[in-house]
């Protein structure tokens, strides 16, 4: 169990005179003490692991609460494909009725028709976690950083901590066919498009935020066909290769 990974930290102890002391754990409701080890809760728009300032709670609640979400967060095979499927069969629709022939009705449609379901499996050696709440950036810099080990994948998956939502996210495929997630420890339900490199480094390069399928500053070209599939998606074959 990686808290920190969710942007959560333990305190040490607290001390006496510690400003946390007396105020009331938001999970609990009761006093924090001298002596109690705490965290700080990161507010939904935070990108600071510190969270010196976040609502603040016994650590052992912190715990406890996210023990009882991965229980409750099974998910049932298929779920994500199940998703895409659902996304892209109602723009399909829309599509037919007002007369639209982009070369995907949907950014569905364009990770289904490139895309596969992959595997989780607990990070390799040498691979770390990145920052949380930047999974395309994590997993781009790791491709990059590491081409002739790692592929960027861009598309969905779900977190066994929130299993009732199927998110927009990124990690990367080694040569072993499974997911590399350096954001995620509770991934699962993956499935995406596997891009290549240079095709990854010109887009980079071209917007000011990570992300490829979801890329609004250049019009969605992946979507409208301006920048065709078979030359920014990778084959499984050339995967293997």
């Amino acid at each position: 169990m990686d808290l920190l990974s969710l942007g959560l930290r333990k305190s040490s102890p607290l001390r006496v005179g510690h400003p946390g002391i007396g105020q009331p754990c938001v999970l609990c409701k009761r006093a924090i003490r001298a002596g109690d080890e705490t965290g700080r809760v990161p507010e939904p728009d935070s990108e600071d692991l510190a969270v010196a300032d976040g609502p603040i709670c016994h650590w052992t609640c912190i715990e406890n609460g996210l023990n009882r979400l991965r229980q409750r967060g099974e998910t049932t095979p298929g779920t994500t494909r199940r998703f895409l499927e659902s996304w892209a069969d109602a723009f399909n629709r829309q599509a037919v009725v007002g007369g639209q022939f982009a070369a995907y009705t949907s950014e569905a449609d364009f990770i289904l028709k490139n895309g596969r379901p992959f595997e989780a499996a607990p990070l390799p050696r040498g691979v770390r976690m990145g920052r949380p709440r930047e999974c395309f950036r994590n997993a781009a810099t790791l491709a990059l950083r590491k081409p002739n080990l790692y592929t960027y994948v861009e598309g969905y998956a779900v977190n066994r901590w929130i299993a009732m939502h199927t998110v927009a996210h990124a990690w990367c495929v080694g040569s072993d066919d499974y997911a590399v997630d350096p954001t995620w420890d509770e991934g699962t339900e993956y499935f995406g498009v596997a891009f290549r490199h240079d095709y990854l480094r010109r887009v980079l390069k071209s917007r000011r935020d990570y992300g490829l399928i979801d890329n609004p500053e250049m019009d969605f070209p992946l979507v409208t066909g301006a920048h065709r599939a078979d030359e920014a998606v990778v084959t499984r074959c050339q995967e293997s290769a």
